[in-house]
């Protein structure tokens, strides 16, 4: 099983504990083997290894191969499962079949629980040397697609400053959490809130920069449409809309076509339209 690092998680290289079946060898003093008894007390095979500042215990639970990860003070952090495609819920399937990644090849399926995220499903897929890392709601929402690039660690979740988690919850009540990253200096927040799948963008001190909200035309106000039936572009096909929100305003980007010309546009929430390019 694969996994990858994140903001404020170690770079991760297994140190192996012990190779036997028992988990009696963990450092008591860390709480890793309480927790994991409370959590599955009746696993009786266990082997132990430690990546760094983390806790990994494998083992098997009827046909499934597990690993719960703890961190160094034993708390836990994920469990990982892995599944054959047969036994992913029939939402989840038919949300995958019926999707653009229908006709890669399934290479690996994961159940994923995490501590304080959504619990997900993820498929690999693969086509010719293409990789891609699918995550899937239980009610088969894809919530995110990205490139495998074979790092360790991909489903830690990482601690965010106070004041992003404080502001996601003034911004987005009952916001539910899905995914965790940093790039380029940045703090991404990957979340649903309501029906609506969002990104929001932190500097790593926790200041906000943007959130970015995938919508519908349907989810567009009347006043930002109408700009757009009246200007030059109200035959343009709408390929594409994001509602983009910062400290400064709010926006809808568009992506349009009218056979080979491609155009991107911004109607503000005061109405201004602004081609960019």
């Amino acid at each position: 099983m694969e996994m990858k690092h994140y903001f404020m998680i170690p770079a991760l290289a297994g140190v192996l504990i012990t190779g036997c079946t028992d988990d009696d060898n963990v450092a008591p003093e860390n709480r890793a083997h309480d927790t994991f008894r409370e959590m599955y007390p009746d696993v009786t095979a266990v082997e132990w290894e430690r990546e760094n500042s983390y806790y990994v215990a494998e083992f098997r639970v009827g046909s499934h191969d597990k690993e719960a990860w703890f961190d160094g003070t034993g708390n836990w952090q994920l469990t990982e499962t892995e599944l054959p495609y047969a036994d992913l819920p029939e939402a989840v399937r038919l949300a995958h079949e019926a999707s653009d990644f229908a006709d890669w090849v399934v290479d690996d399926v994961d159940f994923v629980e995490r501590k304080d995220r959504e619990t997900i499903y993820v498929l690999e897929v693969e086509r010719g040397n293409t990789e891609y890392d699918l995550y899937y709601l239980a009610d088969g929402t894809l919530v995110k697609a990205f490139p495998d690039n074979d790092n360790d660690n991909d489903y830690l979740p990482i601690t965010l400053p106070n004041g992003v988690s404080q502001f996601l919850a003034e911004r987005y009540p009952d916001y539910r959490l899905v995914d965790t990253d940093v790039d380029d200096g940045r703090i991404e927040v990957e979340l649903i809130h309501g029906k609506f799948k969002r990104e929001a963008q932190f500097t790593t001190e926790g200041d906000w920069v943007y959130t970015e909200t995938e919508v519908g035309l349907n989810d567009v106000p009347e006043a930002i449409t109408d700009v757009l039936s009246e200007s030059e572009y109200s035959t343009y096909d709408v390929d594409d809309i994001d509602f983009i929100e910062t400290p400064e305003g709010a926006y809808y980007h568009f992506e349009l076509e009218l056979g080979n010309d491609d155009v991107e546009i911004r109607i503000h929430e005061n109405g201004e339209l602004e081609v960019l390019n």
